[in-house]
């Protein structure tokens, strides 16, 4: 008859392990690989399960899981193929004759009894076995492929060779096969759920404004993902929160700035009428428009303050800078393009842009929306509000004349065309 022991790997577990450990309590033994947990918690499990010290070869059937520890280095980045290799030896050692199935503590196997049904007509190898992801809460889950395959979870151990030290190791051996007998359950993106659950004994004790139907239903609600929601876009959310969770937000301003039929009919335009030996556009983003003006083959360059989308860019020549800073710009260029980016500078930004402007080009184009287009207000990060009347005010007090746009042009009534 085919023997099967069930290791788990984890370190302070609180929050998985009872879950995990009555999964697979139906195994023929059980080992604890623990990582470093505290000492508070290892007494818990002592004193909860009756854990027995792995040091002590046990004997082949016992009521209780044994314990093996090897302090895991979190620095080590090879640390989780070492610490496989710690728990593979030790089954070699006692177990050597065992099928082995091994969880992280924060997993829970479907039916453990059909694992072990499995193995008694099972060929000898390493398994694959199917693993559905848990996110955010108990009513999804990761969709990001068909189907989710966890490598090597359940082998034969005579037919285990050894976990690469690496980052994400892969136990090897000499056969391998995929089995969807039963499912790996992955709890570790649900901690919103513990925080729910908590909250809702707490409540259910000692709340007097909420029934007990009323705290039941909100507990499913939010355990189960069901509660009213609606996204939010990530360009609301405030940038000391993206900083926080390391999210670039230019990644998702930046994701619909594609190349549009818009791009090529206006460059051509505008070519046409100045006719310029060389363009510099600045705020040029991930350079839509430098991209066709380099197929006029005329001398272009960008200023863009965002790395994301100088590295993102679909052409070469945009320098990563800002465009009130004048040791940004690389010369001087007959003309020069800003392009839905004076609405959005302050004051001071604003002024010190319009004289570089004026002290690097000799021709301008200018689009900004008026007070009076939509488009200004719908869009929170414009901050300059003026009328068409104020912005040749002001952009004729830095001595560039306001000459009138073509009629035919694509959004003639957002543009300005200056000279000095």
């Amino acid at each position: 008859m085919q023997r099967l022991i069930t290791v788990i790997m984890g370190q302070n577990c609180e929050q998985f392990i009872d879950m995990c450990l009555e999964s697979v309590k139906d195994s023929d033994a059980i080992v604890y690989c623990d990582g470093g947990s505290t000492e508070e918690f290892i007494n818990k499990l002592f004193c909860k399960y009756g854990f027995m010290d792995g040091s002590i070869l046990p004997k082949l059937q016992y009521n209780g899981i044994t314990l093996i520890q090897n302090k895991f280095d979190q620095e080590d980045k090879g640390m989780n193929g070492k610490q496989r290799n710690f728990y593979l030896n030790y089954l070699k050692e006692v177990y050597p004759d065992y099928w082995c199935l091994v969880l992280d503590a924060d997993e829970v196997c479907e039916d453990i009894n059909k694992i072990k049904e499995f193995i008694q007509t099972a060929e000898a190898g390493l398994y694959s076995i199917h693993m559905r992801h848990f996110h955010n809460d108990l009513g999804h889950e990761d969709s990001t492929v068909e189907k989710h395959w966890v490598p090597n979870r359940l082998f034969k151990i005579s037919e285990a060779d050894k976990y690469l030290e690496v980052e994400h190791p892969v136990l090897m051996g000499s056969k391998y096969y995929q089995t969807d007998i039963t499912t790996i359950w992955h709890l570790a993106h649900i901690n919103h759920v513990f925080s729910i659950k908590k909250r809702y004994e707490k409540n259910i004790k000692h709340s007097n404004m909420h029934s007990p139907e009323f705290l039941d239903n909100w507990k499913d609600a939010h355990m189960l993902g069901k509660y009213p929601n609606k996204e939010v876009n990530v360009l609301d959310i405030p940038d000391v929160i993206l900083k926080n969770f390391n999210i670039d937000k230019d990644k998702y301003y930046f994701a619909s700035r594609n190349i549009e039929i818009k791009h090529p009919i206006q460059v051509i335009q505008w070519n046409n009428y100045f006719k310029p030996e060389s363009v510099l556009d600045l705020s040029a983003g991930k350079g839509p428009y430098l991209y066709f003006w380099k197929q006029l083959k005329v001398n272009s360059a960008g200023i863009e303050l965002s790395q994301y989308a100088v590295n993102h860019a679909f052409c070469n020549d945009i320098n990563q800078g800002d465009v009130s800073d004048e040791n940004s710009y690389p010369g001087r260029f007959e003309l020069i393009t800003a392009i839905d980016i004076l609405e959005h500078l302050n004051d001071e930004k604003l002024n010190k842009t319009l004289r570089n402007m004026f002290r690097f080009g000799d021709k301008f184009l200018f689009s900004i929306p008026f007070i009076g287009d939509p488009n200004l207000t719908n869009d929170k990060t414009h901050i300059q509000h003026k009328t068409k009347e104020e912005w040749i005010k002001l952009i004729g007090s830095y001595g560039i004349k306001i000459e009138p746009t073509p009629q035919d042009w694509l959004f003639k009534e957002q543009i300005l065309i200056g000279k000095i």
